[in-house]
């Protein structure tokens, strides 16, 4: 029975971080991305911008010279596993 316990409450643990982790940089996520990440449930975009991208929570510096660069470390949860499509170049 305790273990029966353990294990339900380990679950509802997992679920409510997950839901935590899905609102709370739920802000920004790209259309599309060409370095993208998938972990537990969460896509995260890498991908490198000239500046901060507009309505990012959690805006990184990836290279500070020659020319600075930006990273939105904002995620979102997904279910599949996939980000979205790459970015088309014209």
């Amino acid at each position: 029975m305790k273990n029966t316990k353990l294990v339900a409450i380990l679950v509802l643990q997992a679920i409510m971080v997950m839901g935590i982790l899905a609102h709370v940089n739920a802000d920004y996520f790209p259309k599309c991305c060409n370095n993208c990440r998938s972990f537990s449930g969460v896509d995260v975009c890498d991908d490198a911008h000239p500046q901060c991208p507009k309505g990012c929570s959690a805006c990184r510096v990836v290279t500070p010279s020659p020319h600075k660069t930006f990273r939105c470390a904002d995620m979102k949860s997904t279910v599949d596993g996939t980000c979205g499509g790459p970015c088309k170049k014209h």
